[in-house]
């Protein structure tokens, strides 16, 4: 579906040269809820509005559909804008139009007929449950009813893609959750690909089934949402995570880390039926260690169960690492904390 190549934009600004994207490579496949996220300043915006070439890159390749939007004339370009739908922050819907007109504008400008650019408006209109809000104007709706409007209006061309920048960030979390529910929908019932840029990881948890992570214009982490949640490399992945998932030891915790004690202190990482399989009843059986729970938590990705857990093992050293061994060998994640 998409394939990114060397992707670089850069500004010259009073400063200097700014690298907003840098050697970015980048695959997202069909039917995809593509997750990107970062801190500001990290790219985000530049590297989705590059995707519909309202940025021009610096150099690079986007390909999409097999199509190399770069090498593509004006007249071209326009016509596969068309199968690239945006939903904007800030909605930039128009004022002076009902919900109607609204949604109706993008086939207005396409030179789509007038009742059978009405009949379409509506029928998204009613896809995205707005049906009783068709003639009001934008003054009249909540935030979470105008980010629908804008949905519906990116819909109206029939994309291919759906381009997301910060689409929940000015929502409520009701609306934000409402919202998210309906991109999803819609994925599975238009069969779309949707690239999701955002800050929050509490949205890229709910929807996405990939995620990126971007700092100074570069993906520093990418992978599937169960591989990063269970399995971050980065700090900065890591810092995302803890916003959703806390992974912060209490103090008491760290305190006992420090003290002088016999055994090892660690922590493991469940993910799906993992998290219902006697692990610790198989240490103290089979490595005649004592396995004593100081702390756990368990959350849910998507429908998939994950966890943690810090374990205090004592006993013989030797059985202690044959227990950590085995803990690792049925693709747990373990960490030992002794220097926490």
């Amino acid at each position: 579906m998409i394939k990114i190549e060397n992707l670089t934009k850069h500004y010259h600004a009073a400063q200097g040269r700014v690298e907003a994207i840098n050697g970015l490579n980048l695959e997202v496949d069909d039917g995809e809820i593509f997750g990107m996220i970062g801190p500001s300043g990290a790219g985000k915006s530049t590297l989705i509005r590059m995707l519909n070439l309202l940025e021009k890159p610096t150099s690079g390749i986007i390909n999409i559909n097999g199509t190399d939007l770069t090498e593509l004339s004006s007249q071209n370009l326009r016509a596969a804008r068309q199968k690239i739908g945006m939903i904007f922050q800030h909605f930039n819907l128009l004022s002076s139009r009902t919900v109607l007109g609204n949604v109706s504008f993008p086939l207005e400008i396409a030179g789509v007929g007038k009742e059978k650019r009405r009949k379409k408006a509506k029928e998204l209109i009613e896809l995205v449950g707005l049906s009783d809000r068709a003639d009001h104007y934008p003054a009249q709706l909540s935030g979470g009813q105008k980010q629908r409007v804008g949905i519906a209006r990116a819909l109206a061309n029939e994309p291919d893609l759906l381009l997301s920048d910060e689409a929940t960030s000015s929502l409520d979390p009701e609306s934000t959750k409402s919202v998210l529910e309906l991109l999803g929908k819609i994925r599975d019932e238009m069969n779309l690909t949707i690239i999701l840029i955002t800050h929050e990881m509490g949205v890229i948890k709910d929807i996405c089934d990939r995620v990126a992570v971007l700092e100074a214009g570069q993906i520093i982490e990418e992978g599937s949402i169960i591989d990063i949640f269970s399995k971050p490399q980065k700090s900065l992945t890591k810092k995302f995570i803890s916003s959703v998932i806390d992974f912060e030891l209490p103090e008491r915790i760290l305190k006992y880390v420090k003290a002088e004690r016999p055994g090892e202190l660690i922590r493991i990482s469940f993910v799906g039926e993992k998290t219902h399989d006697p692990y610790i009843s198989d240490l103290v059986k089979h490595y005649s260690v004592d396995a004593n729970i100081l702390y756990g938590n368990i959350d849910e990705i998507q429908g998939v169960p994950f966890g943690t857990l810090v374990l205090d093992l004592e006993g013989q050293l030797t059985n202690i690492e044959e227990s950590i061994s085995y803990l690792k060998s049925q693709g747990l994640r373990v960490e030992v904390l002794d220097n926490v």
